[in-house]
C-alpha cells in the first residue's frame, strides 16, 4: 500500500443536544509520521479513520474524491479541515466505506515498513548514485539543472507554483527530521535551501536516488501523477 487517506479528530466540543467535531482529512505514505505533525499541536489528536485505494471502485484521485464527500455533509470547510455537526461525521464515513478499502494503523504501518525496505534506488526503479543531473521535465515545463540539490529546489518550485495550499508540504517529512519547513524555522533541518518563489525551505542534504523518490512524493502529495516528472542526466546525453 502506497498511501492511505486519513481522517483525524482534531478536536470537539460538546454543548447541550449538540457536538461540533473539527477533522483533518488528507493523504499520507506515513501515518505514523502525520500523527507526530498533528500532535505538535494538538496532544489530544485522534485517528477515526483510514482507508486505502479500492481498485473495484474509481474515486477521482483519491483524497480529492474523499473531500468531495466531507463536503456534502461537513457544515463549514477550510482546506484539509471540515467541520461537522452531529452525527454527521459518521454518515460522511459509513458513505466513503463503501468506495474505499478500510484499514487500520496496524496494518498501514506494517505496509510503510515494507515498502521502506525497498527504497535503495530511484522511484523508476533506477540508480542514480554517481550521476549528474542536466535538466528536469515536470508538469510539462522543462528546466535546466546544475546538480542535485538544484533539481529538488526546482521540482518543489514548480509543484508548489501549481497549488493553493502550499504548506501541505511540510506533511512530508522522514521518521526523524523534517524535508520542508515554513521561512523562520529553516534551522531544524541539516542544509535548508529556499524554494524559490515561495515562503518554504527544503532539506538538500540527500542522496541523488533519495532526491528522485521525494521528487515522487512531492507529486503524490498534490495528487500528480509520477509519470509526470522525468529527470534527464548528463550520463543520458
Amino acid at each position: 500500500m502506497s498511501d492511505v487517506i486519513y481522517a483525524i479528530k482534531m478536536y470537539d466540543v460538546t454543548y447541550p443536544g449538540i457536538q461540533i467535531m473539527d477533522v483533518k482529512i488528507g493523504k499520507t505514505t506515513d501515518i505514523k509520521r502525520t500523527k507526530r505533525q498533528y500532535r505538535r499541536g494538538n496532544r489530544e489528536i485522534e485517528v477515526l479513520d483510514l482507508w486505502q485505494p479500492n481498485p473495484q471502485k474509481n474515486l477521482s484521485t483519491g483524497e480529492k474524491g474523499v473531500h468531495d464527500i466531507a463536503e456534502k455533509y461537513a457544515y463549514e470547510r477550510e482546506s484539509e479541515k471540515f467541520v461537522f455537526l452531529q452525527g454527521k461525521y459518521q454518515q460522511f464515513s459509513e458513505t466513503v466505506d463503501k468506495l474505499l478499502l478500510k484499514t487500520t494503523e496496524e496494518e498501514a504501518e506494517d505496509a510503510e515498513s515494507a515498502n521502506e525496505s525497498t527504497e535503495d534506488v530511484g522511484h523508476t526503479g533506477d540508480d542514480l548514485a554517481g550521476t549528474t543531473p542536466a535538466a528536469i521535465e515536470i508538469l510539462d515545463s522543462t528546466k535546466d539543472v546544475d546538480n542535485w540539490t538544484d533539481t529538488l529546489q526546482t521540482a518543489a518550485a514548480q509543484v508548489l507554483d501549481r497549488v493553493e495550499n502550499q504548506d501541505k508540504i511540510t506533511e512530508i517529512d522522514g521518521r526523524e527530521r523534517s524535508y520542508f519547513v515554513e521561512k523562520g524555522a529553516e534551522s531544524d533541518l541539516i542544509s535548508p535551501r529556499e524554494i524559490p518563489g515561495t515562503n518554504m525551505f527544503v532539506e538538500t542534504n540527500f542522496s541523488a536516488n533519495d532526491v528522485d523518490r521525494l521528487i515522487a512524493k512531492i507529486l503524490d502529495k498534490y495528487g500528480y501523477d509520477r509519470s509526470d516528472y522525468r529527470i534527464f542526466t548528463e550520463e543520458e546525453a
